[in-house]
């Protein structure tokens, strides 16, 4: 009797085990990643004439698309592990913070982003502002129908301090002037991310930036002083014409009450 029962309870564990596993392998990671795709998109429509999108590449939604890839692809957790470490370094993932922007005409104008560069940032709950380092290029071009590319921020601000830390509350992606129509082209596109800090995987040894990385990074910080260098020449360069207009000005008052 003794003997019927553990053979039956034996069975069951069985049956459990195998239930277990099965819905273990049943996941859906292709599920799994579209909700976070869509728990950190974010999207708006601007007067039904064009619409904006924008997805925020943080490990999260890294994760989720390694862990569907992996399992189409049938990889082990150790290829997945490489893949996972490959991918953030070939997408950039530990070096920027990454958007992926859907620039999209509904009806109307072509839309035609002027100074994108200058016209695109991110803010944060403190009101610190950064701007992009790269963007692919297709912001800068007429956009008949739909354009996405993604757009490349400092993980750090100009004092090398983490733009998103834990107690980062939320981040504001601001774009503007994307259509050339006069009743559209002051409207300012604003998206908003709450509590964007995720632990990145990837602060492990082994995925830290090497040598090169640095230098690079450095080599971006060179380049972002020249430019605001030359922003303020330029500036330099106009107050010195205003006040040469100026003085020429009051030179000719003076003359004529002299007169």
């Amino acid at each position: 009797m003794r003997r019927a029962a553990a053979s039956v309870l034996l069975v069951i564990c069985v049956l459990c085990l195998g239930f277990s596993v099965a819905k273990a392998e049943t996941r859906d990671y292709e599920k799994i990643y579209k909700d976070t795709v869509a728990r950190w998109t974010r999207s708006v429509t601007v007067q039904e004439s064009f619409a904006v999108s924008a997805l925020f590449w943080n490990e999260e939604v890294t994760q989720a698309w390694v862990a569907k890839y992996g399992k189409e692809n049938l990889l082990s957790s150790e290829e997945e592990l490489a893949y996972h470490r490959d991918f953030i370094q070939r997408e950039r993932l530990n070096r920027y913070l990454v958007f992926e922007v859907t620039l999209k005409k509904l009806k109307g104008a072509p839309l035609y982003p002027l100074r994108f560069a200058q016209n695109t940032y991110l803010v944060d709950d403190k009101g610190r502002k950064i701007f992009p380092a790269d963007y692919d290029k297709g912001f800068e071009e007429k956009i008949l129908r739909e354009f996405t590319g993604k757009i490349f921020f400092p993980r750090f601000d100009k004092d090398g301090n983490p733009f998103i830390t834990p107690e980062t509350r939320y981040i504001v992606l601001h774009l503007s002037q994307l259509s050339p129509e006069a009743s559209l082209f002051a409207h300012e596109v604003e998206l908003r991310f709450d509590h964007p800090y995720i632990p990145p995987d990837f602060s492990r040894p082994e995925w830290k930036p090497v040598l090169e990385e640095e230098i690079l990074r450095l080599e971006e910080r060179l380049k972002d002083l020249e430019y605001r260098k030359k922003q303020l020449e330029e500036n330099l360069r106009q107050l010195e014409e205003e006040e040469r207009r100026v003085q020429e000005r009051l030179e000719e008052l003076k003359r004529q009450r002299g007169q």
